[in-house]
């Protein structure tokens, strides 16, 4: 009934508005709002996930992948988890950012709310906790590479030595190639761990 209200009013406002502009606006911010509805619901039902909307700026895809990934921190711990095959907490302190032991610990947290990574004990050494890198904070992996290029294409002289010509012409040309290996190698890798 909630939903049948919702959809007369932007159908009004679509009626109502000005210019083709802000037809197409209206529309694009129904059939997402549309879409964010039906699966947050669905994914309730489903129990798949719990969805806390209070920690999201609105409902554009852009500003919610910003509101989870979009921080200072965040891609890096990712980045040191498949480029680097980081783990352990004292792994990830040791990054050239040298991220605050607090800042970590948050983000870390956040990464395994969000479903990203995982945390798992050690068995032989019990004060060992090791942050493994899941389906989801694989899939944010291509996030960094056109970042990286990106980067690399703007500001390359700020790189220094860090990034190479070579290394940025493997991205842009056998981008897929490069995602595809880069995530076999840390699927080896976690599969090695000996807890």
């Amino acid at each position: 009934m909630q939903a049948a209200a919702e959809e007369e009013i932007i159908t009004t406002a679509i009626l109502k508005s000005v210019s083709r502009y802000q037809n197409t606006v209206l529309i694009r911010c129904f059939l997402f709002y549309d879409w964010y509805i039906n699966d947050t619901f669905a994914a309730r039902k489903m129990r798949k996930t719990e969805i806390n909307t209070a920690e999201f700026r609105s409902l554009c895809p852009v500003a919610t992948g910003l509101d989870i990934l979009g921080d200072k921190w965040t891609l890096l711990i990712l980045r040191d988890m498949i480029w680097g095959h980081k783990s352990l907490f004292s792994e990830f302190k040791e990054s050239p950012e040298h991220m605050p032991s607090k800042m970590l610990s948050n983000r870390l947290k956040k990464l395994e709310e969000f479903g990203f990574i995982s945390k798992k004990a050690g068995l032989t050494n019990k004060k060992n906790v090791y942050y493994l890198m899941e389906e989801k904070g694989i899939d944010a992996f291509p996030i960094m590479i056109e970042m990286a290029i990106f980067t690399s294409k703007h500001y390359f002289d700020y790189l220094g030595t860090t990034y190479t010509k070579a290394s940025r012409g493997v991205m842009i040309k056998n981008k897929k190639e490069y995602i595809a290996d880069m995530v076999k190698k840390y699927k080896g890798f976690k599969k090695s761990i000996v807890f």
